[in-house]
């Protein structure tokens, strides 16, 4: 093995920024603290001039730079020597790469080790390994693409699902968790990230499938290029499909032009397809030949476009039970399931509550300019008793609006929403819970609906959801529970009446479509 010249280190790379101008030296930061700074890099590779190319790079960046042709030994040196990164010539590998990562880390497991190679189609040879490699280089360097392995050598190291010990704190990609099943999320998205295997995510309503999504994308050789989202929910069926495969001029109503589509925008990088259940059967088909074939036609013409992307779907319902009730194509369910990452509820985590409460409270707290005000303990009591339906989402709402209103030196029960507080019909107040179900009585005898005692937002939803489901019973009843003649006679087209009864809980196997 040789060993090159060592160079002197001024600065650690705890300073590196990463803000939207790229990445530069700055100031080191209190957040950063925590991190491991990288002084001492290995480059392991018997070519020399990757070795002259990378050292001018590292070199460049005030880092100490050794030198090793081959990996034989270098699990016993690399301990001795505090190695902070190795930096290894992808053409060593075997076929797995796990006999070199081995060899390599010796007795350090969490040692951060990047590939590096000139040439990218080699990439996807090495699969996901657990404390696998953390990210890779091509030669010649893109510009920040060293700077950003750099900064991810420095964050701790993602534990073992085995080695999570209880009451763990651990940040990932902007989730934070301190529960077993969550460093399991975490340690699954790791594995998948670094291979172009389509990932369906499920999980409720406000659970942070989005956040998983951006994490699979920002942890993947595809973190340069475009992250593009969609909302399969948010449109009408018959727009969906110009949305995703873009439209000809002239292709419909209102196509003055020619647009791309957002396979087309998401070349090379990815495209997260949010309640991919939502989407129509047309649109599905067109889905399944793009994940396929890896082209795109758009709406209205006839030219075939190659497109490189990665889809991740992510879906709150239960995808097995539309195939089952012919919403859904079960080929684009095996195509959009190679890897599942199921996030759990809220309420199957209540250990993660306190932290993502104070973590919320610091964010809206410097957001809007305010004190930090903590939750107390009737306070902290009444969020562990929620049983948050709306998962993250709904406990980051109440927080927000608990910052604003607190006045105290803490937030109190009094700055939570009221469905908080009264939740299934019982209060703080032990009194108080023996009379919440029952109708207040006032002077005159009016009886007051429990709907009054509600914000205006939260009674007009809950008065919308009781007629719906009434008015919607009803019709089903008069047409024998065909939903197609259902929606025809209340004015509604078949798949707004589907979404309808999901969102209302009323899809039952006795419904028909046709």
């Amino acid at each position: 093995m040789n060993v090159g010249t060592v160079h002197p280190l001024h600065r650690p790379l705890s300073g590196w920024d990463d803000g939207p101008g790229g990445v530069g030296p700055i100031g080191r930061r209190p957040y950063l603290q925590d991190r491991r700074p990288v002084t001492r890099v290995l480059v392991v590779t018997a070519c020399a001039e990757a070795h002259a190319a990378l050292r001018r790079s590292l070199e460049a960046v005030e880092l100490e730079v050794l030198h090793a042709e081959d990996p034989g030994g270098l699990g016993r040196m690399v301990g001795p020597a505090k190695i902070d990164l190795v930096l290894c010539d992808q053409r060593l590998c075997t076929d797995d790469g796990l006999e070199l990562l081995q060899a390599i880390r010796g007795n350090q497991s969490t040692l951060p080790i990047a590939w590096f190679d000139a040439l990218p189609a080699r990439h996807d040879r090495l699969p996901a390994l657990p404390h696998g490699p953390i990210g890779r280089l091509t030669l010649p360097l893109k510009a920040g693409e060293l700077q950003r392995l750099l900064k991810a050598a420095e964050e701790p190291a993602l534990p073992q699902q085995t080695a999570v010990s209880p009451g763990s704190h651990l940040e990932f990609h902007g989730m934070f968790a301190s529960t077993p099943g969550m460093h399991q999320v975490f340690h699954r998205i790791r594995r998948v990230a670094a291979t172009d295997a389509s990932v369906l995510i499920t999980g409720e309503s406000g659970t942070g499938k989005e956040l998983v999504a951006r994490a699979l994308h920002n942890d993947s050789p595809r973190r340069d290029q475009p992250f593009v989202a969609l909302n399969c929910s948010a449109l009408p069926s018959e727009l969906v499909e110009s949305e995703l495969f873009g439209h000809t001029r002239g292709a419909f109503t209102g196509a003055l032009r020619d647009r791309a589509g957002l396979f087309e925008a998401a070349h090379g990088g990815t495209l997260f397809l949010d309640e991919i259940g939502d989407l129509g059967l047309s649109a599905q088909a067109k889905m399944l030949r793009a994940l396929e074939s890896h082209e795109v036609m758009r709406v209205g013409g006839s030219k075939i476009t190659s497109v490189d992307v990665r889809v991740i779907a992510a879906t709150h319902r239960n995808l097995p039970q539309l195939v089952a009730w012919g919403d859904f194509r079960e080929d684009l369910l095996y195509r959009l399931h190679v890897v599942g990452i199921e996030l759990p509820a809220l309420r199957d985590r209540p250990a993660d509550i306190p932290l993502l409460a104070e973590r919320f409270v610091r964010l809206f707290a410097e957001r809007h300019g305010l004190p930090v005000r903590l939750p107390d303990a009737a306070t902290q009591a009444l969020l562990a008793a929620h049983t948050w339906s709306g998962n993250i989402r709904e406990l980051r709402n109440c927080i927000e609006g608990a910052v604003i209103l607190s006045d105290g030196p803490a937030i109190t029960p009094a700055d939570l929403p009221a469905g908080v507080t009264v939740s299934g019909g019982f209060s703080m107040d032990a009194a108080d819970s023996e009379t919440q179900s029952e109708p207040v009585v006032t002077s005159g005898a009016r009886i007051v609906s429990p709907l009054e005692e509600l914000p205006l937002v939260e009674a007009r939803e809950v008065a919308l959801d009781e007629f719906d489901r009434a008015y919607l019973t009803s019709a089903l009843s008069r047409h024998g529970g065909n939903i197609a003649q259902t929606a025809r006679a209340i004015g509604l087209h078949r798949q707004s009446l589907q979404k309808l009864l999901t969102r209302r809980h009323m899809r039952t196997p006795g419904l028909r479509d046709n």
